[in-house]
């Protein structure tokens, strides 16, 4: 299948500015459209070739929740349970009173923020526990400072690790509730350190043995790579102009990775679209995988992507994307009339501050891994790339 509307968009993203995309679409286990083109450097004219290590930001969120559900799967904990109960240091949080904006941390999904500035006085305890299905659902009242006091404190006297970063992070206010409003947040970090806790190894120990290696994904790992070969496999990383009307070249950084030893959960992992394929892949087949491996069960594949806000919560999602919910770490269609996608309800996935964007649609048995380096680019792309896709499709059946 030629996917010409595909390749047509993705041709579209460059000339408007995009250095250089990448794009696989695979169908029960089988790739049927691969495509890149533009510039992995564009200064020196270096072009995409398809081995292309990213900086994948947040799309680090679904590998995340899926080593959760593995263990939810094993009985190692419930979604009910008190996050204090395996991290005594996020007993009794406190809460302010004050009105907070909880859609700034979308300006961190887009790469637009690298983190949120807050300063709320305490004013009180939050009645409510947080839960892991809380930070699994991004309900928790967390918020996006990677430059809170707190963690500042923490890194200025040495402390480095997951378990000792997250800890500092219970020193954050909460802006409401647990479990009243959706706020997008560094709970998936704090997803990491219950993941060393449940699993007794590092957040990226367990996902080696429980993901990486069983799927195949051999270039894949948390951190900025430091060997040369694997630097010079770093596509140049850019972002809009105040303007928003020019790419320009960023500093290459992952501010997410608070420290050399700190595996964030949220936002930490390098891949290539390569084995991010393979990933999304397992998801769309029920779990499976096509050398046989089963990620996840096909009920948990079916829990992460249904709809778990309801009330408040949801409508502030709606601010990040109308039309869909909000999962264990995903999006999930649920109403095409508002969202204006073409794609089945049900449909799922995430994306990365730099642009990367992923989907899975299970009634399909299909996914999609799209990459690209620059920051501030906002969701439009997305939709064009999704409705692009199901545009082909609906032709391949006509055919």
């Amino acid at each position: 299948m030629a996917f010409e509307r595909v390749r047509s968009i993705l041709d579209s993203f460059v000339q408007e500015g995009i250095p250089g995309v990448d794009c696989i679409i695979t169908i029960d286990h089988e790739e049927v459209f691969r495509y890149f083109t533009g510039y992995a450097d564009r200064e020196t004219g270096r072009k995409i070739d398809g081995s292309e290590l990213y900086l994948i930001f947040s799309m680090t969120k679904m590998l995340t929740c899926t080593c959760a559900l593995q263990l939810y799967e094993q009985g190692r904990f419930r979604l009910d349970d008190p996050v204090s109960q395996y991290l005594p240091a996020f007993f009794q949080m406190q809460l302010t009173e004050q009105t907070m904006d909880t859609s700034a941390g979308a300006r961190v999904a887009t790469g637009s923020a690298m983190g949120e500035h807050t300063a709320v006085t305490r004013d009180d305890t939050a009645k409510n526990p947080i839960t892991v299905k809380n930070l699994l659902t991004m309900t928790a009242g967390l918020d996006y400072n990677l430059y809170a006091p707190g963690i500042r404190a923490a890194i200025e006297a040495g402390k480095s690790t997951t378990q000792e970063l997250v800890e500092a992070m219970a020193q954050t206010v909460l802006g409401f509730e647990p479990g009243t409003r959706f706020r997008y947040s560094l709970c998936h970090d704090v997803l990491g350190a219950l993941i060393e806790k449940w699993s007794g190894m590092s957040l990226g120990e367990y996902m080696q043995k429980h993901i990486f290696a069983p799927l195949g994904m051999t270039n894949t790992f948390f951190g900025i790579p430091k060997e040369e070969k694997q630097l010079q496999a770093l596509p140049k990383l850019y972002r809009f102009d105040e303007d928003h009307r020019k790419v320009v070249p960023a500093r290459l950084e992952n501010p997410y990775q608070l420290s050399e030893r700190y595996e964030s959960g949220g936002a930490g992992l390098t891949s290539t679209t390569s084995d991010y394929a393979l990933f999304l892949d397992a998801l769309a087949c029920d779990g499976m995988s096509k050398n046989g491996y089963q990620l996840l069960q096909p009920s948990s594949v079916e829990l992460m992507s249904q709809n778990h806000l309801t009330g408040q919560a949801l409508e502030d999602f709606h601010a990040l994307h109308r039309g869909y919910g909000y999962g264990f770490g995903v999006r999930t269609h649920m109403d095409s009339s508002q969202s204006g996608s073409l794609s089945p309800l049900g449909e799922f996935g995430w994306d990365g501050a730099a642009g990367a964007f992923s989907l899975v649609d299970r009634k399909n048995k299909l996914s999609v891994s799209y990459f690209q380096h620059v920051h501030e680019t906002g969701f439009a792309f997305q939709r064009r790339l999704r409705n692009a896709l199901y545009q082909d499709l609906e032709e391949r059946v006509k055919i």
